[in-house]
Order: structure tokens, then sequence, then C-alpha cells
């Protein structure tokens, strides 16, 4: 026959192919390449993603059927709505109306217009209202946050509660074990939420060691082989700790011995955490209980764990931003593009991975070519070194059109921080980047507050004038190597 020896497929032959047999498949093979384009077509907003995952869902049939399958498909958010149901909770709505609390004007009277408009698309898409009274404090590097936290943990009477990415059992984690068990053996209700993927960094569970002890834990969404194993890519990244329902920290700082200095009192690392006080605490552990219910099925009791707090004197104006998979909206990205439209004067960012997306590439260009001075601070010498290649990759447009990059000497810098005129402070565990802001779970706190915001923007700025500022002559003078390299992962950027 003609075609007698061509093979597709394997080893599966022409003949085989157009047999009834080979046609069934083929026919069922087309069958769900429909289906999954169908469903690509309704659930993706980004059109970049949507044309990817059709291309490859229909030239190589296999791959990207299993491909999509296993990543392409968002099972966290009807897990999460399955979750709510059991609480008597709504699912969460697209619908953008203004929850009920304050206006920006109560706690700050002369809040410009665009600030106000910019606090009603926060209230609209993160459905939380601002909260008035808090305390909100930096805390310097592991050893001040550290000693900061377990001594709140050995003060409560009632309860805490501690998510985290890595929690590391070293010299650090360790004596928050301590203090945990401790903790429990009070009779304070402890919960403890650490990720898969940080649970398992240096390669002694956390969480075994925690149970031993009699510590409640739970390990946010563990692979497994099973149809779970399809969206173990999206993690959480949160860091907060809650006493009583009213100290708070939260920041970027995970829990390991990296973050604590070595013997002649250098960093290894830099980093940042904040200590809260005041009603956003409350919306702290609303975040930590649906977390909680999502990966224990356990619903905390809100009187217990939830108590009412009044505002402090001559505190800032606050709100949590919890983001995920399982939202309808990508909350951040939209409040950080806002915040840049808002801008007029200076924008200051510090993000140890850096690798936004077009749309807020755009907004940080307008914002440059409105005139505001923009200045980004990245470390210079980046903990993974393929990051930092696609990075540079993509800053060198910004820098073009006028931005300021700056890259931090050495040691590496954690830090996660946006100043916006000296008003605006947004400050939590997401980072510049797609992983960070479309897959992760994240959490942050915008703050409204001249004051704060001026203590940071000096913080900042005594970090900036220790950085070296990147113009096009250094993108120029970069190996061809890395040059092409970057290049190449920066085409990989744009997350599925």
């Amino acid at each position: 026959m003609l075609f007698h020896g061509i093979k597709l497929w394997g080893n599966m032959d022409f003949e085989a192919l157009i047999s009834p047999s080979g046609w069934l498949i083929v026919g069922a093979v087309f069958f769900v390449q429909l289906l999954a384009s169908i469903h690509i077509l309704q659930t993706k907003d980004d059109v970049r993603s949507a044309i990817t995952w059709i291309g490859l869902v229909w030239i190589a049939p296999m791959l990207g059927l299993l491909s999509y399958f296993l990543f392409g498909i968002n099972r966290i958010r009807r897990r999460a709505r399955r979750v709510r149901e059991r609480q008597g909770l709504a699912p969460r709505s697209t619908a953008m109306t203004d929850p009920d609390g304050p206006n920006l004007t109560e706690g700050v009277p002369e809040a410009a217009n665009r600030w106000q408009a910019h606090a009603k698309l926060a209230g609209r898409i993160t459905k939380r209202p601002l909260t008035l009274g808090n305390r909100i404090e930096p805390l310097e590097g592991g050893r001040q946050a550290y000693d900061a936290m377990i001594k709140a943990i050995d003060d409560a009477k009632h309860t805490v509660a501690l998510t985290t990415y890595i929690f590391q059992a070293d010299q650090a984690g360790r004596r928050f074990i301590a203090a945990l068990a401790r903790a429990k053996d009070r009779g304070v209700e402890v919960r403890v939420l650490v990720d898969a993927v940080g649970n398992l960094y240096g390669l002694k569970p956390v969480s075994n060691l925690l149970r031993r002890k009699g510590v409640p834990v739970a390990v946010f969404n563990p692979a497994r082989l099973s149809w779970r194993l399809a969206f173990f890519n999206l993690r959480t990244h949160r860091k907060l700790l809650i006493v009583d329902g009213r100290k708070g920290f939260a920041g970027g700082m995970n829990i390991r011995k990296h973050h604590l200095e070595r013997t002649d009192g250098s960093p290894r690392v830099r980093d940042t955490h904040f200590h809260l006080e005041g009603p956003i605490v409350r919306q702290m552990m609303q975040a930590f209980t649906d977390d909680w219910a999502f990966s224990k099925k356990e619903d905390l009791d809100d009187d217990v764990w939830m108590p009412r707090i009044r505002k402090l004197p001559d505190g800032m104006v606050a709100r949590a931003v919890p983001d995920g998979p399982d939202e309808p909206h990508h909350k951040t990205i939209m409040l950080l593009e806002s915040a840049l439209a808002s801008a007029r004067k200076r924008v200051q960012i510090v993000t140890p991975y850096f690798l936004p997306e077009q749309a807020l590439i755009a907004a940080l260009k307008q914002a440059a070519l409105r005139g505001v001075q923009v200045d980004i601070l990245v470390p210079a010498n980046n903990n993974l070194p393929m990051f930092a290649l696609s990075s540079l990759s993509g800053a060198r447009q910004l820098v073009e059109i006028g931005c300021n990059l700056y890259l931090s000497a050495p040691p590496f810098d954690h830090t996660k921080l946006m100043i916006v005129d000296d008003e605006w402070v947004l400050f939590g565990s997401s980072n510049w980047d797609a992983r960070s802001l479309k897959l992760n779970f994240e959490f942050n706190v915008e703050c409204y507050d001249a004051t704060f915001a001026a203590t940071m923007h000096e913080w900042i700025s005594d970090r900036l004038q220790a950085a070296k500022k990147m113009d096009v002559t250094d993108f120029d003078a970069r190996s061809r190597f890395q040059k092409v390299i970057g290049r190449i992962l920066w085409l990989a950027s744009p997350y599925l």
C-alpha cells in the first residue's frame, strides 16, 4: 500500500489509523480536543494564554490535553466554592459592590480624590472594607521579627494561628516549634498551616515534628497520586501569625535560619516583616480561617478566634488584600495598576523577583511618561540566577523610557514593598512576577498614612543610595550569552 510503513502517533501506522478502530480513536481525540478548546475559550481571560493552550492541544494532542488537564484547569476555585458552601457562605462573586464600612475620608480627611477613587476600587475587588485605627510597626531582619513573634506566642492567652510558605526545622524553626508546643500545653488553641512544598525544605517535614508535640497542623495542597496532583503547582505563599485575634504579623519573611545573622553579625538575607494591631488583624484572621477550612475541613469558631477589636487612637487606615487562584479577579494586579495610575510624584518598589506582565509594564511606563519618578530596587545577586537573567531582559524597556532600576548589593534582599507619593504603602508576600500574582495564594496590606509612608520611604532611600543604578549601557555590556539566555527565559514569563 502507498502509505505502508508511514508511522503516526508512536507505533500506529496509517493502515491501522484508517481502520474502524483507528477512526474511533481519531474521533475520540478530536472530540476531546474540541471540548478542551471550548473550555479554554470559556475560562481563560488572557488571550495569549488561550491561544497558547489551544495551539498546544491541537498541535500536540496527547501532550497538550494531558498538560491542560493537569495544569490548565482551575480546580482550586471549585474546591474553595464547596468549602464556602459548607460554611454557609455565599460563593465569591464577580459583582463589583462597595463593602459596608468607612470611607477613606473618615480616616484621612485630606485624602485626594485620586486616593478616594483608588480606595473605592480596592474595596470593590477585595470585598473588604477599610479599617481605621491600626498600628503597624516594621521589623528589620529575622532576629527582630522572630523575637517579637515568639514573645507574642509565649504571651498568648487564647489562640495562635500561624501560616507560612517555608517552615524549616532548623535553629530558627525549632524555636517556633518549641513556642507553639508551650502554648498548646498551656491550653491555648493553636493551628499551624504550612505549604506542602515549604514543609519539605531541609528534608525534615516540620509538620511531623509539630504532630509529635500535639500541635494541630495542616499541610496546604499536598501532592498525591490522585486528581489533586492537578493543582499541586498552586502554593500558599502567605506568611501570617495572629495571636488572640488581636496581634498580627505579616510580610514576606519565612521561618528559617537564612533570615538570621551570621556569627559575625552580618545578615544572610535582608527582609522586613510587620507587627500589626487594630481592626486589620480581624481581616488577617478571616484569611487564615478560610485557608484552614480549605485545608483541614475544620471551621474555626468566630467567637473564639475573631474577637471584635476597637480602633486604636491615632491609628492608620489599612485594608487586607488576600489574593489567590480561587478568586474571580487578580486583585493584586488591579491594585498595583490603580496605585500606579494614582501616582503623581514618586513610586518606589522593592521586590526580590521582578518580572511583571505586560499590563504592569505599561502602567510603569505611563507613570514615568507622566513625569513620575519610578524607582525599582531588585537584588544584584538573585538566589535564582536564571530568574535574574530573564528579569533584566524584560527591564531594559523600562529603563529606556525613564524608570530607574537599582541593583542592591549582597546580601539578597527578600523584601516586598511599594510606596506611592509618600501617601500609600503596600507590603506583604507578593512578588512582581506571574507566579506570585496569578498562581500563588498571597496576603498583602495596603495602608493610607503619610507618617508610615515617610518612614518606609526613608528606609528605601537608604538602600537606593547604596545600590547601583542601571542605565542602557549596562544592559549593552552584558555578555552575549547572558542576553540570549535571558531572552529565551523571558519567553516563559507569561504563565499560562
